[in-house]
């Protein structure tokens, strides 16, 4: 259903903030907010990519990104989402929550996203914080640091509003376990 949804989402949402978060929550894949009340015209645009390598016409080998079709173990798969504010109004409070999907693992150091604070979640996004301040508990009920297989789930906090007309991107990888 993940990868169904994801081709779905290669396409861009026209809403307001409001119908993308109730959508994309109702899946429980992408959650979008905004703390603001007023419709936005805020857009979402999802690539879910991997890389491959490939020799060119010169005989080079050669990088780029495609689509992903399939999933094999061990394959690191790039996460980007796009966001437009094509509204009128800044959009304010924007947050987005990315759960770490089933069988994957996120790759250390990849999360990233310009003006924004990245937060992790090890209790499938009941509360998120920076890396060293969350615990897991152990077989033996010991509470222990949090490693990166141990997230759940992302989010990043935009900093500021975005205006009218703007736009702003926030990624991370995570590999096929």
């Amino acid at each position: 259903m993940l990868w169904k949804f994801m081709n779905m989402l290669k396409g861009k949402f026209m809403a307001s903030v409001k119908q993308i978060a109730m959508y994309l929550l109702l899946l429980g894949v992408l959650s979008l907010s905004n703390a603001v009340a007023q419709e936005s015209g805020l857009i979402v645009e999802q690539k879910v990519q991997q890389r491959e390598i490939y020799v060119d016409e010169n005989g080079e080998e050669q990088t780029r990104f495609t689509d992903v079709t399939r999933v094999i173990p061990g394959v690191e798969i790039f996460y980007t989402v796009t966001y437009r504010n094509l509204g009128e109004e800044p959009a304010e409070k924007v947050t987005i929550n990315y759960p770490v999907p089933n069988n994957m693992d996120y790759v250390d150091g990849t999360a990233r996203g310009d003006n924004t604070t990245i937060t992790f979640s090890v209790d499938d996004g009941n509360s998120f914080d920076v890396p060293d301040n969350l615990l897991v508990t152990d077989a033996e009920g010991s509470q222990k640091p949090a490693s990166v297989v141990d997230y759940t789930h992302i989010r990043w906090v935009v900093g500021s509003n975005i205006a009218p007309g703007t736009s702003g991107t926030v990624q991370f990888s995570a590999v096929v376990e």
